[in-house]
């Protein structure tokens, strides 16, 4: 194996952008890892640390001295700087804290009062926000000759005499209007305000229904606090798929940076879930137990019943997991959209079904088996698309996270209304 040559890989990533020095540094191994960021973050961007993977930033941090995490933070945006300070432990939070600027660290400390996943934890608090009555050569006069406010912005929000937002202009509308025209008349009124408890996935979806780029935050008082933006919300939303994905797939934590012994204690408790509704499923098949000794075929064909269930009940939960998130399903289309997907499966079912049948009498040369794996498999997979849509719904109304939860649900479902149904069928028919 090549040694490490730590001066090259220095030279290398100092021309990198600061999301691709992220990537770098965290498909390094540990060791090496620690031995670069004890000594070299001075060759790093200062904003690498905000591109850092949630699941790799905390043991990438602790890396760092005190004294050169601080200078990084320094240089970062104020919603990256409290994404990042969040996850410290109260005493180190402290600790960096008291070494940043007043300004700064007042404005952090602001922000994490606030809940983890709301508004006025992940809103940037530089914005630019004027009253309606200067023109449009004033604005820029005022912008030209201050220093205070973002240095890039899309929008200019409008807010009245109580701070409150009552409009915006874009600010290709600014640049394309004459000096002496009045704010006020160029004002758009159709803002969509955010409050600062809203949630993250409140925010992406107002994001995405309203194609908008920035949005005001305010407080209880509907006072203006900040703003969010769509480079944010985009971020947002990446990572609450990736969670579906995530949680859909029985993960609680993405253990692709974790260790093998880690990442197999994390994935033990669904495994083990997983492990009791197949014992369920066991124990139904087990009541046919003298049935199965009499015809090995039922034993041979059975797997198909479940497997055929659990697959078209997958694909219906799938969606309407990300329908939930998106708020695409509601009062009136539930009924409709339940009525649909017993539809689509009993069509699916009654095509597959016909296809099984046939080729189960030509393998077992049986039609009692044959016309018992149709009907099986024809309401199983009504059944299967029925609880598909009806599981993530109902655990949603629960308060329960339907990514993680409607996957073992969905499997104990299908699973034994397979195989009982199949097997009964097939009893029934034997025993006439």
């Amino acid at each position: 194996m090549q040694k490490f040559n730590k001066k090259e890989y220095i030279e290398s990533i100092k021309s990198l952008h600061s999301a691709d020095q992220a990537d770098s540094i965290e498909s390094l191994p540990y060791e090496i890892q620690s031995s670069i960021l004890r000594t070299n973050t001075k060759n790093f961007h200062p904003d690498f640390i905000a591109y850092l993977r949630e699941e790799t930033r905390d043991d990438i941090l602790h890396m760092i001295p005190n004294k050169q995490l601080v200078n990084l933070i320094k240089y970062l945006d104020l919603d990256d700087a409290v994404e990042i300070l969040g996850d410290f432990e109260t005493k180190e939070l402290v600790q960096i804290l008291s070494k940043l600027g007043s300004q700064q660290r007042e404005r952090i400390e602001e922000s994490l009062q606030y809940d983890e996943n709301s508004a006025g934890r992940l809103m940037n608090r530089d914005y630019l926000s004027i009253k309606s009555n200067l023109t449009v050569g004033e604005l820029i006069d005022q912008l030209r000759n201050s220093r205070r406010g973002p240095k890039d912005f899309y929008n200019i929000f409008i807010v009245d005499d109580q701070n409150i937002p009552i409009g915006y202009i874009p600010s290709g509308r600014v640049l394309r209007s004459k000096r002496s025209k009045k704010l006020k008349d160029i004002i758009y009124k159709d803002i969509h305000i955010i409050k600062s408890d809203e949630k993250i996935e409140d925010i992406a979806y107002t994001f995405r229904q309203y194609g908008l780029v920035s949005a005001p935050v305010v407080n209880l008082d509907n006072k203006m606090i900040g703003i969010m933006t769509v480079d944010d919300v985009v971020e947002i939303d990446h990572e609450e798929s990736e969670d579906d994905m995530r949680k859909l797939g029985g993960l609680f934590v993405n253990d692709f940076y974790k260790g093998a012994f880690t990442s197999a204690t994390s994935r033990f408790i669904w495994l083990g879930l997983n492990l009791l509704t197949a014992i369920l499923a066991s124990l139904v098949i087990d009541i046919y137990s003298d049935q199965l000794q009499q015809m090995i075929a039922i034993a041979v064909l059975m797997p198909i019943v479940a497997s055929m269930g659990g697959n078209a009940g997958t694909q219906a939960m799938t969606i309407y997991v990300r329908a939930i998130a998106t708020k695409d399903i509601n009062n009136s289309n539930y009924i409709k959209l339940v009525v649909k997907e017993f539809l689509i499966g009993s069509i699916n079912g009654f095509a597959l079904s016909l296809i099984m049948g046939l080729i189960a009498y030509y393998w077992f040369d049986s039609l009692v088996l044959a016309f018992a794996i149709s009907f099986a498999i024809l309401i199983n997979l009504g059944f299967a698309c029925l609880v598909g849509i009806i599981i993530p719904i109902t655990i949603n109304k629960m308060k329960i996270d339907p990514a993680l939860a409607s996957g073992i649900v969905l499997t104990t479902f299908t699973d034994v209304f397979g195989f009982l149904s199949f097997l009964s069928i097939a009893t029934y028919i034997l025993n006439l």
